[in-house]
């Protein structure tokens, strides 16, 4: 999981820069690309994908595909939904928690107790009318649950509150001008992160994951 936003003025270079990097990356692995709150797409959530024609070379790999915000995805049995970290940001505005590194994950975190991905929408958090279903209504429960764009990576697994080793992997990610790094999740077994760092520091799964590490976790097949 990688988040990276638009952060220079000039757009069309930043644009650029970001399709020549990913062109590449995606000749090696499938490539989703996630709008967030600055990138060309609508504000309001959720966010349509951002439009192929944004990306010259990106456009014409086979492992590119552009992305709604929020987005779920099934990769070989392994569930995960995630956000560009607009839901995190302002339920931190309306709630009192430690102003420390690991209060979006305890945002991310209550989230998930809650079952629900926006619970500030659309009071505070802008998002679009709908009739009926709220689609920001958690149905099921993710094995892996990921907020993108904040100061600093942290994880943390979720146990589940039936029996067994269930649970979801919640993460942070950094947005990468501010943290240099990507979150690595095992397909075969979610609670295995690594952050790996651009300055060639690689540091494994702290915290809970250290001693649940190497436990098997109920993935089914795809």
């Amino acid at each position: 999981l990688l988040a990276a936003g638009l952060t220079g003025v000039d757009v069309r270079a930043t644009l650029c820069g970001v399709d020549e990097v990913f062109a590449e990356l995606a000749e090696l692995v499938s490539v989703d690309i996630m709008p967030g709150r600055d990138d060309p797409s609508n504000l309001s959530l959720p966010q349509m994908p951002m439009h192929p024609g944004l990306f010259r070379r990106l456009r014409g790999c086979g492992g590119f595909t552009s992305v709604g915000n929020p987005a779920q995805f099934n990769l070989d049995g392994l569930q995960v939904l995630g956000h560009s970290g607009q839901p995190v940001d302002d339920l931190l505005r309306c709630v009192r928690l430690p102003s420390d590194d690991k209060a979006p994950l305890e945002a991310l975190c209550t989230c998930l107790d809650g079952l629900h991905l926006a619970p500030t929408a659309p009071d505070t958090l802008v998002s679009q009318t709908f009739q009926g279903a709220d689609p920001f209504i958690i149905d099921d429960v993710p094995h892996v649950l990921f907020s993108g764009g904040h100061g600093r990576a942290s994880f943390r697994w979720h146990r589940s509150s039936d029996p067994g080793p269930g649970g979801t992997q919640c993460i942070c990610v950094p947005a990468f001008h501010r943290q240099q790094a990507i979150v690595l999740v095992s397909l075969c077994n979610p609670r295995e992160v690594t952050l790996e760092t651009f300055d060639g520091v690689e540091t494994a799964a702290a915290g809970d994951n250290q001693t649940l590490a190497g436990q098997p976790v109920d993935v089914p097949s795809a």
